[in-house]
């Protein structure tokens, strides 16, 4: 029987293979999350992050190159006919046997993937687990399996337990089982009032530290799978939110993220007592949202508030400025809606060229002409407009419904459902009409 205290439990955010690929404020959460739980069961816990940033070329909002290998790899076997150049991005394999080679052997290896395209990475970092640690027990777990749990039981052959989401108390039962242990400590991730703060210290820096607020979404977009992982709403109180702001601020860290699907849902209870206490701190933030808020909860108070707490960068989910398309993907949100809350965060005295909106590109069957016209429509704001390349996520309406329209088998490898393939290519919107909306949007977007 083994006594808690004496296993040894390494973290591995792995490295990705990807066509382009940038830490838009990126980090393993849900890794450091469960490291911080296992640490609080008194085990000792190593993390390896293979997704190492060049921070000499931060910048100031905390973003950051990852680390790539300066020649193109070899396409696998699904991908050799496409003309792009894949890259690997992070350390190498080479270099994570290195690390490997400075510890002691631990009895537990947690491994998560991201993206679902993403996971020969994974599985290559399982397999270089596997050969340093022989006798340790592997565990994959993310988004990968969580989506494409069949594809994940076959392919990750190095893994001794593959989980997929909400199956924390499959983890805790496996580890008492395997090792004749106890844990004392077996919270719900969804108990967001309870858990430890993530393992971020075992990070070799801290340029920002990204705060989960809440599971779940009010709203059922058809291209979003968080319905799928979180059917529920589950919030943090925003006291329990400030106690870690401060916590993080007293070990020097000044620019936070917000990752909150909700973040200005039912704001008189959540939002506006949280920015309302920001704003409050004998201490400025630099608070950054990559996840958008919705326009519709946008209130002149809210924006009031934003402004207040230290929002420097506000993010916006539009999605189209088509109203067919924005009934049929969710509803969330119209034009009128979307205006009435730039008009409040221009009243409130926050920039209009710090607004990025989120568009999307590449639907099934859109034809480039409506993101053109969103383009311009955003331009006469004088916002930042973003493209976001739909991405097919299993489990989601508009995959079920049109995953056989791909020109590429979404629906049998995940390493097709990489946005960068333009999986819904047509003759309405090909690559070329891609691109030069991407040159087009260069050439007139807000320069910072």
């Amino acid at each position: 029987m083994f006594h808690v205290k004496h296993l040894k439990v390494l973290l591995i955010n792995p490295h990705i293979y990807d066509f382009a690929a940038y830490s838009f404020w990126s980090s393993p959460l849900g890794l450091l999350q469960l490291g911080a739980v296992l640490r609080q069961n008194g085990l000792h816990v190593a993390f390896i992050d293979c997704m190492k940033t060049l921070d000499e070329k931060r910048k100031p909002d905390g973003r950051a190159p990852f680390l790539k290998a300066k020649s193109t790899l070899p396409l696998p076997p699904p991908l050799k006919a496409i003309k792009k150049r894949l890259k690997r991005y992070g350390i190498s394999p080479d270099q994570l046997r290195e690390r490997l080679a400075l510890l002691d052997p631990p009895d537990l290896v947690l491994i998560t993937t991201i993206m679902t395209y993403w996971y020969g990475g994974a599985s290559e970092a399982a397999r270089t687990a596997r050969e340093a640690f022989p006798h340790a027990k592997i565990i994959m777990g993310g988004i990968y399996p969580s989506l494409c749990s069949d594809h994940a039981l076959a392919h990750m052959k190095d893994a001794d337990l593959v989980l997929g989401h909400r199956e924390t108390d499959t983890l805790y039962r496996y580890i008492e089982e395997t090792f004749s242990t106890t844990l004392p400590f077996k919270p719900s991730m969804y108990d967001l009032n309870h858990l430890p703060y993530p393992a971020f210290d075992l990070s070799e820096s801290l340029p920002f530290i990204p705060l989960l607020t809440s599971y779940g979404c009010a709203f059922n977009c058809t291209y979003c799978a968080t319905p799928y992982m979180h059917p529920r709403i589950v919030r943090r109180d925003p006291a329990h939110v400030l106690d870690e702001i401060r916590h993080w601020h007293e070990r020097g860290v000044k620019r936070i993220v917000m990752y909150d699907d909700n973040l200005l849902y039912r704001s008189d209870l959540y939002a506006a007592p949280l920015f309302d206490a920001i704003s409050r701190l004998p201490f400025s933030l630099d608070i950054y949202n990559p996840n958008a808020v919705n326009a519709a909860f946008l209130d002149d108070r809210t924006a009031r508030l934003l402004v207040a707490a230290g929002f420097r960068d506000i993010r916006i989910g539009l999605e189209t400025v088509d109203p067919a398309t924005q009934r049929s993907t969710g509803g969330k949100v119209n034009l009128q809606v979307f205006e009435r809350a730039l008009d409040n965060l221009a009243r409130a005295g926050f920039p209009i060229n710090k607004v990025g909106v989120y568009i999307l590109s590449g639907l099934p069957f859109q034809r480039w002409e409506t993101v053109r016209a969103a383009i311009d429509y955003l331009s006469s704001f004088g916002v930042r407009t973003e493209i976001a390349e739909y991405t097919p996520i299993p489990h989601t309406p508009l995959f079920d419904q049109h995953h056989a329209a791909a020109r590429y088998p979404v629906a049998q490898d995940p390493i097709y459902q990489n946005n960068a393939l333009f999986p819904f290519a047509w003759e309405g919107f090909t690559e070329e009409d891609l691109s030069n909306l991407k040159r087009y949007l260069k050439e007139i977007n807000p320069k910072p």
